[in-house]
């Protein structure tokens, strides 16, 4: 095949550039526009004005001025300059994305040659970003869905028990307690034979509300299953935490929940269990009210030691748990009273 002369294919190439999809343009080493195509006027919002000749900095103080083109989230057109003036011209090439206030997203590209003059290419990529935001988002929501349980947005049973372990891991290293403690709903399954299920869902999603406002940000709480629920108490005794729990039973006993079903109030009795780094003297300062305390290290938690001290505190926050339903329900039991009975059943 004959080479056609370079000059005949310049007509051509130019014509090519003019009516290309993509946004072209060619600056000088003065950053002064030599050329442009009308992509890249409409993308950056300067149709019906001539840049030719002008700084590439007036037309960002025009786009900047008239709200179109890039997505400028600076005050002012001086700190958008000076970001730009920091990366442009830093290398022969480089590659970027940039969102436009009109919703659309354009990859650029800058390529300097060896006279100074710089090519920008821009690319519209906003079919592109979509689908990248779209997947985005559906992993965040697998990520919420495998975390969280369903009916209350809590924690669900797995994720509470890896929080557990974190945190035992945690308080463990710096020496401080923290308190585990089981609740389960008073004869719910009385709730679903008399209401239904549907109220059912309602009494569960409410103890959920009616909890987490009751607990500090950094307390975790999970529900396990059905109307099991647990909650951990970092950086808390047992009799504090015990405490806390009496406190959400006497004010849900003030609860209005005749929204969800009239003249009806529900209970719930809990079990909470212990791991502490400290041994409470009974020698009390009485001008303090602040008991003498001795500091007794325990070993940085490993991966199976946080797992065993996990299983050994669920175990006996569920065993206190029960004894409480066996003392009659709606009330908290702390595992030191199983293993030293101070109640008897009713």
């Amino acid at each position: 095949m004959d080479k056609k002369p370079l000059e005949l294919v310049y007509p051509f190439l130019t014509e090519a550039l003019r009516l290309s999809e993509n946004g072209l343009a060619v600056l000088d080493k003065h950053n002064h526009f030599i050329f442009y195509n009308n992509t890249f006027a409409k993308m950056f919002g300067f149709v019906e004005q001539d840049m030719v000749g002008k700084h590439f900095d007036d037309m960002m103080r025009f786009a900047f001025t008239h709200k179109q083109g890039p997505n400028i989230e600076h005050e002012t057109i001086e700190e958008w300059l000076e970001l730009i003036h920091t990366n442009q011209r830093k290398s022969t090439f480089r590659r970027f994305e940039v969102d436009l206030v009109d919703g659309c997203w354009l990859q650029l590209s800058e390529q300097v040659y060896h006279n100074g003059d710089m090519v920008i290419v821009c690319t519209d990529i906003t079919q592109l970003k979509q689908v990248e935001f779209a997947l985005r988002n559906a992993q965040t929501e697998l990520n919420r869905l495998a975390l969280t349980d369903e009916l209350t947005g809590i924690a669900n049973r797995r994720h509470f028990f890896q929080q557990l372990e974190h945190e035992i891991k945690r308080l463990s290293r710096l020496q401080l307690p923290l308190c585990l403690v089981m609740m389960d709903i008073d004869n719910f399954k009385l709730v679903n034979d008399r209401y239904g299920h549907q109220v059912g869902d309602k009494i569960l999603q409410h103890f959920t509300q009616f909890i987490s406002t009751r607990t500090r940000p950094y307390d975790i709480f999970g529900r396990l299953g059905g109307e099991e629920f647990a909650l951990l108490l970092p950086e808390t005794t047992v009799d504090t935490a015990q405490k806390i729990v009496m406190r959400m039973m006497s004010s849900l006993a003030n609860e209005d929940i005749s929204a969800i079903v009239a003249d009806f109030q529900y209970q719930f009795s809990a079990g909470v269990s212990a791991l502490t780094p400290v041994i409470i003297r009974h020698s009390i300062d009485n001008s303090t009210d602040i008991a003498d305390v001795e500091q007794v290290a325990l070993p940085i938690g490993t991966g199976s030691q946080c797992r065993s001290d996990a299983e050994k505190l669920v175990a006996e926050a569920d065993k206190a748990l029960y004894h409480a339903k066996t003392l009659g329900r709606n009330r908290a039991v702390i595992w030191d009273e199983v293993m030293l009975p101070r109640h008897k059943p009713s």
